[in-house]
C-alpha cells in the first residue's frame, strides 16, 4: 500500500465526517448516471465519468432551483495545493453540469412540432458544486482562482491543530511499511468506506490499529474529538467558519428544539488577531450565553491586515461579513438543521460610538 493511497483515503474520512456532522447525507449511485466500482463512486459528466472522493446530499434543498449535490477533490499533498488542482475543480463542476444525453431518437423528436415526446431524458436532475480539501493549505493564485470562480475551499488546518498536521505530514513509505500491509488494506478499506462502521467485524483489524499508539491513530482521534464539539457556520458571502465551543461540553445551541434566530456579539484577541470569538445569547439577553473561537477565513484576515488591523475596520467586517450567520447543528438536533445567528446592531453601535468617542 502507498503512503499517499492511505493518506488521501485518511483526508476523505476526516471531510466526509465533518460534513456528515453539518447534515450532510451520502449520494446513492442509481446505477446509471453515477455507480460503484471498485470501491469508488463515480459519476458522468459530458466527457468522462468521474471518481467522486466525496458527494453529498446538503442537509436541505432551496426551492426554485434543481437539487444541488456537493463533490470534494481531497489533496493530501506534502505541500500547498496549487493553480492547477482548482482549475482542475472548476473543469469537472463543468462537466458534470453540462452532461446532458442526446440520441438521434431524441434529435428525431425535434423535427416534430406536434410531437408527443419531449426530447430530453426524463431524469432527476442536479447541481453540482464541487470543492477542494487540502492538508496543507493553498497557494495565493489557487485561493483568488477559487474565490473568483465561487469554488469553496477547505483547508485542513482549518480545524485541526499544528500536532495533528504535523502528524499526517509524517505519513510516509517508510512509516507505512512498518505495518504488516494486510491491516493496513483494512484500515484503506475502512477509510474509503462511506458507511464505515469501526465495529463492524470486517474492520476488526483497523479497529485495533486506530486503538494502539501510532501518528494515524493520534490523527483519527484528534479529528472525531474536534468535530464532536464543533460547529460549522456559512456565512452569507458563502465563507464558512468552524466554531469551536469554550468550554466543551453543553452550549446554547444544543438547547435549540426549534429553527429558530439568536443574537451575537463578535470579539478579537489583540495578541492572536486572526483568532476571533463568537458570544452567543437568547434574544436580547446576554446572561447565559457560549462563546465559539473560530478562524477569521484568510480572505477576509488579508483584508484586515491591509488597513493594519484598524478597530474600525474590524467592526466593518463585522458588518458586512457576519450580520447573519447560518450554523449547521443537525448532529446536536436532526429535527433541527441550523440555527441562525444574527449579530447585535445595537451592540455594533455603541462599539462604534466608543470609537468615536476614543478619537
Amino acid at each position: 500500500m502507498k503512503a499517499g493511497n492511505i493518506k488521501g483515503a485518511l483526508l476523505e474520512y476526516i471531510v466526509r465526517n465533518l460534513l456528515k456532522n453539518c447534515g450532510f447525507t451520502n449520494v446513492r449511485a442509481d446505477g446509471v448516471f453515477s455507480f460503484e466500482r471498485g470501491g469508488q463512486f463515480w459519476i458522468n459528466g459530458r466527457g468522462a465519468a468521474h471518481d467522486a472522493d466525496i458527494i453529498m446530499n446538503p442537509p436541505i434543498q432551496m426551492p426554485f432551483t434543481y437539487p444541488t449535490q456537493l463533490l470534494f477533490e481531497c489533496k493530501a499533498y506534502g505541500t500547498s495545493a496549487g493553480l492547477p488542482i482548482v482549475r482542475n475543480a472548476l473543469g469537472l463542476r463543468h462537466d458534470l453540469n453540462e452532461f446532458e444525453i442526446v440520441t438521434r431518437d431524441t434529435l428525431s423528436f425535434r423535427k416534430n412540432n406536434s410531437r408527443a415526446a419531449y426530447a430530453i431524458d426524463y431524469r432527476t436532475r442536479f447541481l453540482y458544486q464541487v470543492g477542494v480539501a487540502s492538508v496543507n493549505g493553498f497557494s495565493k493564485p489557487a485561493i483568488e482562482f477559487a474565490a473568483n470562480n465561487k469554488i469553496p475551499l477547505l483547508p485542513l488546518d482549518w480545524f485541526l491543530g499544528t500536532a495533528s498536521i504535523r502528524n499526517f505530514n509524517d505519513i510516509d513509505q517508510h512509516f507505512i511499511d512498518r505495518f504488516d500491509q494486510h491491516v493496513i488494506q483494512n484500515l484503506y478499506d475502512f477509510l474509503k468506506d462511506r458507511d464505515g462502521n469501526l465495529r463492524a467485524t470486517k474492520y476488526r483489524r483497523a479497529y485495533e490499529f486506530l486503538n494502539s499508539d501510532n501518528i494515524l491513530c493520534s490523527i483519527v482521534t484528534s479529528a472525531n474529538e474536534t468535530l464532536g464539539h464543533s460547529y460549522v457556520g456559512l456565512l452569507e458571502t458563502g465563507d464558512m467558519v468552524f466554531l469551536s465551543a469554550i468550554p466543551e461540553g453543553d452550549n446554547i445551541l444544543k438547547q435549540q428544539n426549534w429553527v429558530t434566530s439568536l443574537k451575537a456579539e463578535i470579539h478579537w484577541l489583540p495578541n492572536n488577531p486572526n483568532v476571533w470569538i463568537l458570544s452567543i445569547y437568547r434574544n436580547g439577553k446576554n446572561i447565559r450565553r457560549t462563546d465559539f473561537n473560530f478562524y477569521l477565513p484568510k480572505p477576509i484576515l488579508n483584508r484586515w491586515e491591509g488597513f493594519n488591523l484598524d478597530k474600525t475596520v474590524a467592526l466593518d467586517i463585522k458588518t458586512e461579513f457576519f450580520s447573519k450567520i447560518f450554523v449547521f447543528n443537525k448532529k446536536s438536533n436532526p429535527e433541527v438543521p441550523f440555527s441562525i445567528i444574527n449579530i447585535n446592531k445595537e451592540w455594533l453601535d455603541r462599539a462604534r460610538q466608543r470609537l468615536s468617542d476614543e478619537e
